[in-house]
């Protein structure tokens, strides 16, 4: 998870599969000022927060059934402000954060970012 997309994946010993690509486009931080510097702050935030919740959502959706996890463990990689965000939020399923076994910080999105989280974990 990073501010360019989101990708969840299974993996099953050597064998991954994509379950699905997300990409968005986060407004970033500017150094606009006057009068239009909070509103352009307020949108941020709201894009950020929207964001957060539907990755929330699509982990629910993707890792969840009967009412119970359907895995194991989850491996939560991305950007440090993103990926805190999204753990720290009310909106991530509390039966999903009871099976996170790492939150990992990736330099990479996607694919690349995926392979790194492999390897790191």
């Amino acid at each position: 998870m990073d501010g360019n997309g989101v990708l969840y994946a299974t993996l099953q010993g050597n064998n991954k599969e994509i379950l699905q690509r997300m990409s968005v486009q986060l407004p970033k931080k500017h150094g606009r000022g006057g009068q239009s510097a909070m509103r352009f702050a307020r949108i941020r935030e709201e894009k950020r927060h929207n964001y957060v919740r539907k990755v929330a959502e699509l982990a629910s959706q993707h890792f969840l059934s009967d009412d119970k996890p359907n895995v194991k463990g989850l491996v939560i990689a991305g950007s440090a402000s993103l990926k805190m965000d999204l753990q720290n939020s009310e909106l991530f399923d509390k039966r999903l954060s009871n099976v996170v076994l790492a939150s990992l910080d990736v330099a990479y999105g996607m694919d690349n970012g995926l392979n790194s989280a492999i390897t790191l974990s």
